[in-house]
């Protein structure tokens, strides 16, 4: 009889899931285990604490709700916390196994946990579940990823091939029933949202499907993406699909998959694109980390510091900007509407970015660790490689500066989305 140990990571959902999917055809029991992690970076000379509170409520409530879905494969989800060597030796002990099957993750941190495991002897089984390009159907060597997005965009485009979608083949597998030590438990969480949310994020996988289908096929808002992405207030200006990418309640290819029937059915214009290109970046972003490893955690990124800026340690200026006090209204709206809901809009954040940089001449690796914090769709690569690109330090060649006036004269002409967060007392 074959065992194994499924290991939920990034990945949480069953649907269009390629490593769970082949981890019960190949055994005939499966121990399926996620374990609870709520840390953060905290940068040297500055104390952030732990995740917050919007990200942590969508994070479990993504949990609790794979748990149920799990339930349905006739599979139980054991919840752990505590060092991940820890957890893996007792449950090699208590299930005399170590095949491990997972989702393969980009990140310092995720790449040290399967170093780890290795050395303890146990064998891991990893995929490209997060992707929507497989590194064996990407048309580069990872060592050979160019420094500029339209570069790889153009090439890719031309010879790139996405996989079909995996369903699960279920079937009745041995169940028994473990105790373990280390063993935890998910609280849902009692945070209200806030009434001026832009979008009521719930975690998991049934909500994300669901957000997935009323924005394509329910509004119809995909056919507008394009032009109304870079807007401030309400549900559909975006997709909101990041947050459920983030932690793979939905997986890059079910979308891809889901916008080219929507191309077929209803009509493929500029904004269909769009939403894939976006994808794409994202794509592009996982690879940059896998060639430049470390190095877009450091303060002069992968490019160097070529504009040769300050990025200064001033906590007063910091503490300013992250309470929404730095006395720039569109930039303070913003910081309170993340406090506030654990969300920014793209424009806000490359305004945001672009101040405490450029204006306030701070240090950016406390403000991508500021948003690690706090955002609902935290992705480590996304997220450390948009703010290299914003400092100047990533993959660009021009020093991206906004003028927060300006923007907010053509984002928020009538200053409503300004007079919604400035109201709010921190």
């Amino acid at each position: 009889m074959k065992k194994a140990i499924y290991w939920f990571r990034k990945n949480l959902r069953v649907q269009d899931n390629p490593s769970l999917s082949k981890a019960i055809e190949d055994n005939d029991e499966l121990i399926c285990i996620y374990i609870k992690d709520y840390s953060i970076f905290n940068p040297k000379g500055l104390e952030l604490g732990s995740m917050g509170d919007y990200r942590k409520k969508f994070l479990n409530e993504s949990i609790i709700n794979l748990k149920s879905e799990i339930k349905k494969l006739d599979l139980n989800l054991y919840i752990f916390e505590g060092g991940i060597e820890n957890i893996f030796n007792e449950i090699k002990k208590r299930t005399k196994c170590n095949i491990v099957y997972g989702s393969k993750e980009v990140g310092w941190y995720e790449e040290i946990e399967e170093k780890k495991l290795v050395t303890k002897d146990f064998k891991l089984n990893l995929f490209n579940d997060q992707n929507l390009i497989e590194l064996n159907n990407l048309p580069y060597e990872i060592k050979d990823i160019p420094l500029v997005f339209t570069h790889f965009r153009k090439k890719v485009e031309k010879e790139f091939k996405i996989r079909d979608l995996v369903k699960i083949k279920k079937k009745v597998m041995k169940k028994n029933i473990y105790s373990f030590d280390y063993q935890s438990r998910i609280e849902r969480s009692e945070i209200k949202f806030n009434n001026n949310s832009n979008y009521p994020f719930i975690g998991g996988e049934k909500h994300g499907i669901k957000r997935l289908n009323n924005y394509l096929w329910e509004t119809n808002g995909l056919k507008k993406y394009k032009e109304t992405r870079n807007e401030l207030i309400g549900t559909e200006y975006s997709s909101k699909l990041s947050a459920f990418l983030s932690i793979g309640c939905l997986s890059p290819v079910m979308i891809y998959h889901e916008v080219k029937k929507y191309e077929s059915k209803v009509i493929k214009n500029s904004s269909t694109y769009w939403l894939i290109f976006e994808i794409l970046w994202r794509e592009f972003f996982r690879y940059v980390y896998l060639k430049e490893k470390i190095k877009i955690f450091i303060k002069k990124g992968i490019n160097g510091n070529i504009f040769n800026k300050n990025f200064k340690n001033d906590i007063n200026k910091f503490e300013k900007w992250k309470k929404g006090k730095t006395g720039q209204d569109f930039i303070d709206a913003n910081m309170k509407e993340l406090l506030k809901t654990g969300f920014m809009s793209n424009r806000g954040r490359q305004n945001v970015a672009s101040y405490l940089v450029n204006n306030l001449d701070i240090n950016w690796i406390w403000g991508a660790s500021h948003f690690e914090k706090h955002l609902v769709d935290y992705d480590v690569c996304s997220n450390w490689c948009n703010w290299m690109y914003i400092s100047g330090v990533g993959n660009n060649i021009k020093n991206w500066i906004f003028n927060p006036q300006r923007q907010s004269e053509i984002y928020d002409k009538k200053e409503i989305y300004r007079q919604i967060w400035l109201k709010i007392n921190m």
